[in-house]
Parts: structure tokens; sequence; C-alpha cells
């Protein structure tokens, strides 16, 4: 099966400043906004030390390393270091120690997951809106990601501590995330892709593309177009072959 991704507020339990490292909730047995519930006591124990900690799962953007994660009472909790080495983990350490940045995300393998029982409902009534308990899955990454009620002001937030190379990461993220359609014709009721790594890439591509190359009909898009355009043609969790059936990368155009 494939990897699904459930996202939780965070909540910081411990900041070692000296040290970089933080102790966070990365998970909770609440029921999330899919419907979904994913039991702290169902994450199946193996060696987590060392498991890298990107930022809104984008591979290209590691800011650390998880030195344990493990089950604590109806949460499940991470303790992990980010890195000193780019000004991307410095900023992340800054952002997550501040509380700008305060939501986690996990990817997981699901092993065991059914309705809820009777018996279950009766003891937590909130159940009676859960589809889907996970009872049995393998944690496979985890990420520190924005989504907070309001992206605009967290935004505004951040733009005023961190370095311009990483505001310019953050604001591309953000616009592919904020400005897609709630409906997407063609997805999955339980799809839970993320295009924001697609996308930004896309960004990149296009305005990076050498000058030579682009006549003068030729329009660059703009975020907002780059994200509407992949969420109509998203399909699958694989985003690569879409992105690359979407644009011509060399000249930024819609084909």
């Amino acid at each position: 099966m494939s990897m699904l991704r459930k996202a939780f507020e965070g909540q910081l339990i411990e900041v070692q400043t000296g040290r970089r490292e933080i102790v966070a909730c990365i998970s909770t047995s609440a029921v999330d906004r899919d419907g979904d519930v994913v039991l702290p006591e169902g994450l199946v124990r193996k060696n987590y030390s060392g498991l890298t900690v990107f930022y809104n799962h984008d591979t290209a953007l590691p800011l650390g390393a998880a030195q344990w994660v493990k089950k604590s009472g109806d949460r499940v909790i991470a303790k992990y270091r980010c890195t000193d080495k780019t000004q991307f983990g410095r900023d992340m350490f800054a952002l997550a120690q501040d509380g700008v940045l305060n939501s986690y995300s996990i990817g997981f393998l699901p092993g065991e997951f059914s309705g809820p029982t009777p018996e279950e409902t009766a003891r937590r009534p909130e159940l009676k809106m859960a589809r889907r308990i996970y009872r049995k899955w393998e944690l496979l990454e985890f990420s520190l990601v924005g989504i907070p009620a309001n992206p605009e002001a967290t935004m505004l937030a951040i733009s005023k501590k961190v370095a311009p190379e990483t505001w310019v990461i953050l604001r591309r993220t953000a616009a592919c995330n904020t400005h897609l359609p709630p409906d997407r014709e063609g997805l999955q009721e339980d799809s839970t892709v993320n295009i924001a790594p697609a996308a930004a890439a896309v960004v990149a591509a296009v305005a990076t593309a050498p000058t030579a190359e682009k006549s003068k009909s030729i329009r660059l898009l703009t975020r907002e177009e780059i994200a509407r355009h992949i969420a109509a043609n998203l399909r699958a969790v694989d985003t690569g072959h879409i992105v690359d059936a979407a644009f011509d990368r060399r000249a930024g155009m819609l084909r």
C-alpha cells in the first residue's frame, strides 16, 4: 500500500537551544480533518534514530534528524535535532522554537485499519465521526509543516525571522498550498497527495529557464497558475510524470 500522510496541530514540549534539539508531539489519537484516526499504540516500533526530518515532506529540504520516536499516552512524541550546517536548518529551528511553525505531518505505511467498533464509540463518542481507524502503522518519516488557520499572518511572521533564501522557499510552498481548489475532479476521496514539492520545483525551473530559449510570445506562469494547473491534472501520489507532461520546463509554457 502507498504511503499516507497525516498532519496534526503540534505541541512543543521541550527545546534545548544549545544542542538545537526539539521534543514535540507529532501525532495524536484525535479524529483528523479527513475523518481518520491514527492510534499511537499502533506504532510499529523500529529504530528511528537518524530518521531524516523534512520541511513539508520535501526531500530536497531536510532540516534535521530524529533521535527517537515513541508512544506517550494518546500521543506520539519525537525528539529531533536541527542541523546548524545550513541556513535553512538554522531558520527552521528558530521558527519551531518560537512557535511560528508548530504543526507536524507523518508519512506512514498502514497495516491494520477498520471502522470504529461499538465498544470504541461507547468509550469515545467522537469516534462516531470517524470513517477509518489505523490500528497498526509503520512510521516512514515526519515533517515540520505550516498548516495555520491564517496562512498570510504566519507567513508575515516568518518573513521577519528568516534569511532571504529561506523566505523564498517558504513563500513558494505556501503559494502552492494556499491556492489549491478544494474540490478537484479526478481525485479520490481519500487522496493524501501533497503537490507542494512538485509545484515548487516547477516554479524554480520556470524562474531559472535560460532567457535565450524564451520567445516574446511566451508568458511565464505565476505561482497561482502553476498550482491550479497541477491540481487540475493531479491523479496520483507520484506527481513527477504529471509535472513533466503538463509543462515545457525550458519554455515555461503550458502544453
